[in-house]
């Protein structure tokens, strides 16, 4: 059997106006200049919360 090899490992970054998203590193070209065209293949960290309820 071929052997996987896995590209998942995540960072976090941050945008100018300090918001959070989650991406995989191989999509960023360089992760401590992150623009927009990096951010669309992210996670916005706000997107995918979930209610708890009260």
């Amino acid at each position: 059997m071929a052997e996987q090899k896995h590209e998942q490992r995540f960072v976090w970054v941050k945008d100018k106006a300090g918001n959070e998203y989650v991406c995989r590193v191989m999509d960023l070209q360089d992760p401590k200049k992150v623009d927009e065209k990096d951010l669309k293949n992210c996670l916005d960290d706000a997107s995918r919360a979930v209610n708890v309820g009260d």
